[in-house]
């Protein structure tokens, strides 16, 4: 009976971990991000280059680019500069 439980518990595990609570974003250009939004992206890390940014439903910035040693990094931030995470 185990044996049975354990693919759909497996199964049940995977399925629930899809980005779908993150809900849609849409691409957008740099030059439309609120500049104290940028401000405090810039803040959190120093010297990297922002090449997309995303608005996501809740409003939201992502701002992604990358670090001068070449790593990918995101940066969540409210259009009024208010920090929300860094990935």
């Amino acid at each position: 009976m185990l044996k049975n439980t354990a693919p759909i518990l497996l199964l049940s595990i995977l399925i629930g971990c899809g980005s779908e609570g993150e809900g849609p974003k849409v691409q957008v250009k740099m030059e439309e991000v609120p500049p104290a939004a940028l401000k405090t992206a810039q803040g959190k890390v120093p010297g990297m280059v922002f090449t997309e940014a995303f608005l996501k439903k809740d409003g939201t910035y992502e701002l992604r680019g990358k670090t001068k040693t070449g790593k990918v990094r995101e940066v969540e931030v409210k259009a009024d500069g208010t920090f929300v995470d860094l990935e």
